[in-house]
């Protein structure tokens, strides 16, 4: 009789694990808002970069953690990771607002590179969402687009 009890107790935490795990919500959509500079210091320029994040799920986003890498006209401008938790209702938007550090030579590098013309940029990463171990679940995400030479002239100001 135990046989059989543990035995449909195996068979039911199996369905269970199983269903939980094909339920894989759709990666937020993701695009820069915006980049700032928000202070220089002897080496470095820091930049903040605000993401919009739009939940495309029927369920709730709960994001823990952000890893990224920001390209500007191929040249890795930053990378890192931001803790900052968010909470994004489902089919609303969210603001995620990462910390960038840039060294001097890779903002030089851009510069001379852009020769009067808009800046390519590529932010990709990962997000992870939802709960705790095994309930969390990473997801890629990656957004290109272009930003206006004049979006930079407070690195480059014109005399």
């Amino acid at each position: 009789m135990k046989r059989i009890i543990l035995a449909r107790l195996l068979v039911g935490i199996t369905l269970l694990l199983t269903a939980c795990a094909s339920i894989r919500p759709i990666p937020p959509e993701v695009s820069l808002l915006g980049l700032q500079l928000e202070n220089l210091t002897l080496s470095h320029a820091i930049l903040s970069a605000d993401l919009s994040l739009y939940n495309p799920n029927d369920v709730p986003l709960d994001i823990q953690r952000a890893v990224y890498a920001l390209t500007l006209q191929d040249i890795q401008v930053a990378r890192g990771q931001a803790t900052e938790k968010l909470h994004i209702a489902a089919h609303e938007t969210g603001t995620l607002t990462l910390r960038l550090s840039s060294s001097y030579l890779n903002l030089l590098r851009i510069g001379r590179n852009s020769q009067q013309q808009d800046i390519p940029f590529a932010i990709d990463g990962e997000v992870t969402l939802g709960g705790f171990g095994v309930l969390s679940r990473t997801v890629s995400f990656k957004e290109e687009g272009i930003i206006p030479l004049s979006a930079f002239s407070t690195l480059n100001p014109q005399p």
